[in-house]
């Protein structure tokens, strides 16, 4: 709001006034909501810190296995009985809000993890240890996967909140204020320009009573 495009009435004044009050309870507000989004996202940070790092380790072990299957099976076999795997992993999806961000939860189906992986064919133990090692962390993976996205969102809300307490801080208030300010300049030169005027009109009044 420019103070160039507003006129100088009280009225202007008064909700003027007003505006700055909304808007700075706004700001409480949105600084509020920072405040809770970071410790969301620093508590999901450790979560995510913590599954990581433990499935860093275990996912170096099961690929190391992996990488040994390979050369005893060759990649064409691998490729054979990644082939002959049914695809009968089922993930069930939920919705939770955290300060208007619709985060996503997800869990596999109890049973949809293949226990048995290449039926009858013979395979080298590497590669029937990893996949039921990975079968394992399935779950875990799952969450880390979870939590990243959880993060990415919540991060994009917290950017988003923070432009918005600076378009206050730089933008809004500084153009009320102006605005107000300048309406007062104007409403007080008015009085003063209405007092002088007043004390003219008695002046006047004054004299012509005692002619």
């Amino acid at each position: 709001m420019s103070s160039r495009r507003i006129l100088p009435t009280k009225i202007n004044l008064i909700n003027l006034r007003r505006n700055i009050k909304l808007v700075t309870a706004t700001k409480r507000l949105l600084e509020n909501k920072r405040e809770v989004l970071l410790l969301y996202l620093r508590n999901f940070a450790l979560e995510y810190e913590r599954y990581f790092n433990e499935l860093n380790v275990k996912m170096k072990e099961i690929y190391g296995n992996y990488l040994d299957a390979v050369v005893d099976e060759g990649s064409s076999n691998i490729d054979m009985i990644s082939n002959s795997v049914p695809h009968s992993l089922e993930i069930n999806t939920s919705t939770r809000i955290i300060f208007g961000v619709k985060i996503t939860s997800m869990n596999p189906v109890s049973g949809s993890i293949p226990q048995r992986y290449f039926g009858g064919i013979e395979t080298s133990p590497k590669l029937s240890e990893s996949c039921e090692r990975l079968g394992e962390i399935l779950p875990n993976l799952i969450r880390l996967a979870e939590l990243e996205s959880t993060i990415r969102l919540l991060v994009a809300e917290l950017r988003k909140t923070q432009r918005l307490i600076n378009a206050i801080d730089y933008s809004i208030l500084p153009s009320y204020n102006t605005s107000l300010k300048y309406i007062r300049l104007v409403l007080e030169d008015r009085q003063r320009e209405e007092f002088v005027r007043l004390k003219v009109v008695r002046r006047i009044l004054e004299r012509k009573r005692n002619e």
